[in-house]
């Protein structure tokens, strides 16, 4: 059977005839150095006799150091360190200056006698604050470039128990450090496979801060984990099986709708994308209950585990990343894990439908007509923008099932955004003002920033001008993200926030910030959408 794996879980389940599995779970101050121009390429960051291979399984510490024009200012961890090494450190810096610049680490030794190596990163200039113009808190982003260098720099040393100067900003500390150490090694030989790098905080037991950021970061290395899977193994029931396994212990109510049952609630529009693979498409509802009798925010995901286009075939080069088309199924399974591990006091329900998009003779056809799950009908002019009918299904239904307070999906809908933004941002399209306000709020926190785009009517006749039909999947503009963002809103009722992820969370390319690996799936937004449901529960932007 198809639903075999499911089975092989340790929990048990309740198999409804042809419906559904269920499952209920509940330097002294400052150090004067000259200004001075050196070419970066091939210098070796090691400030010592010993080869990088010397270290071995040590540990490592990640100390912050301020710029202040042409000086230096070691943050009060360094600062300590400094005066019990009789001042090496900042003997360190005076070597060092010229190269010594933000998301720069050196590793020194000698420093310390219960520290193998120490990783001395840049942390920019000091408490910058919010950049109106850049729309970030350089304060916390300056951290995690910092911190994410100096981990970075310490494991390829070796060093596996890693001690992080916090430099006042614990919870980014923690993100940093999380993101910064992860490697994607599900496929290499057991002897061949770096060991985890322990982190934590330096100075004292960890703070709260430190505790969230590490939550926030792993659950980001999660939706990385999910995403980076070849298709081949992270299938649609794979998939579900990993929100079943990772979810259902944290208290979150875990579904897992068949194929029958999604043909009874006559959801066409996601049918229509799931028939031309052989692999099963499922229906993943995800239920957190932690905020009283207050409606939930509905969270609705792109689940499509792999992406030809269809017919509508993409170039080869193009589907290279596209096991990551489900980056928003991951992002949203991810935000739900943060939120569930730090008991935020919130309702929030999830509907992700999951399938892949591939040819063969039974696949949707261009010119296909669908009606959606409210009655609309949907021309299919092109099938690789198989997202947005997935969407109007799973928004309807939602809806109707959770009477939510408010929308928000999350998809990689449009290459359009990747054109737009370059991977700086995702786009977010919004009927509410508040709305955009509390998630550009969460953008600038956690350094996922968020961009947003119009929604007008402009857009919205651009899709409605065939008279034979009521929507059309493509349309006739070429504005493809406020395009796709005109299309759902004709399925959503209430306040919402659409999140165009493509060019954030797939693959990790040479403007991603440093601390994610070039060429790895990125997991982003999670911190961003967590961060947000977050804010959400202690305000009134969710009830």
């Amino acid at each position: 059977m198809a639903f075999a794996k499911l089975f092989s879980s340790g929990y048990v389940f309740y198999l409804e005839r042809n419906f559904s599995k269920i499952l209920t779970r509940s330097c002294s101050g400052k150090t004067n150095v000259p200004v001075c121009d050196k070419n970066e390429e091939g210098k070796d960051n090691t400030v010592s006799g010993e080869s990088p291979s010397g270290i071995g399984k040590k540990n490592g510490l990640v100390l912050g150091v301020y710029e202040d024009g042409d000086q230096f200012q070691l943050t009060p961890a360094a600062e300590e360190v400094n005066q019990k090494s009789g001042g090496k450190l900042c003997k360190y810096l005076n070597e060092l200056s010229c190269e010594m610049k933000l998301g720069k680490a050196f590793v020194v030794t000698d420093v310390a006698p219960d520290v193998s190596c120490v990783a001395l990163a840049c942390l920019g200039k000091k408490a910058p604050g919010y950049n109106h113009l850049e729309d970030i808190d350089e304060t916390n982003e300056n951290v995690r470039v910092g911190v994410g260098a100096g981990v970075r720099a310490l494991a390829a040393r070796g060093a596996r128990d890693v001690t992080v100067d916090a430099a006042g900003q614990p919870r980014a500390a923690a993100e940093a450090a999380h993101l910064a150490a992860w490697n994607f090694q599900e496929f290499k030989s057991l002897e061949t496979r770096k060991p985890e790098v322990k982190l934590s905080q330096y100075g004292s037991e960890p703070s709260d801060e430190w505790t969230l950021g590490s939550i926030l970061g792993r659950s980001q290395n999660w939706a990385r984990f999910l995403s980076d899977m070849p298709a081949n193994s992270m299938t649609p029931i794979g998939l579900a099986q990993e929100a079943l396994d990772v979810l259902c212990p944290l208290g979150v109510q875990v579904t897992v709708r068949e194929r029958d049952w999604i043909e009874a609630q006559k959801m066409e529009a996601f049918l229509a994308v799931a028939k031309g693979s052989c692999e099963q498409a499922v229906l993943l509802q995800c239920d957190y209950r932690a905020g009283g009798d207050t409606p939930p925010v509905l969270l609705a995901a792109k689940g499509v585990t792999f992406d030809s286009g269809g017919l509508c075939l993409k170039k080869a080069h193009e589907m290279k990343e596209n096991r990551g088309s489900m980056a928003g199924a991951a992002v949203v399974l991810a935000a739900i894990r943060a939120i569930a591990l730090a008991k935020v006091p919130i309702n929030v329900s999830a509907v992700i439908p999951l399938c892949e998009n591939m040819v063969s003779g039974q696949c949707m056809k261009v010119g296909d007509v669908v009606t959606a799950l409210n009655g609309l009908s949907l021309q299919i002019e092109d099938t690789d923008m198989e997202g947005r009918l997935m969407l109007a299904d799973a928004l309807v239904l939602g809806q109707v099932l959770h009477k939510p307070s408010l929308v928000i999906d999350v998809a990689t809908l449009t290459h359009g955004v990747l054109l737009a933004t370059g991977g700086g941002a995702f786009g977010c399209f919004s009927n509410s003002e508040p709305l955009w306000r509390a998630l550009r709020r969460a953008g600038a926190r956690t350094g996922d920033r968020a961009w947003r785009l119009p929604l007008w009517d402009y857009y919205q006749r651009q899709i409605q001008n065939d008279p034979a039909v009521d929507l059309r999947n493509r349309g006739s503009g070429t504005a493809t993200p406020c395009i796709g963002a005109a299309f759902l809103k004709n399925f959503v009722c209430c306040d919402w926030l659409h999140m165009d992820i493509t060019g954030v969370g797939k693959l990790s390319h040479a403007p991603a910030p440093p601390y994610l690996h070039p060429y790895r799936m990125t997991g982003r937004p999670t911190r961003t959408l967590a961060t947000f449901l977050m804010n959400a529960a202690e305000s009134k932007d969710c009830k």
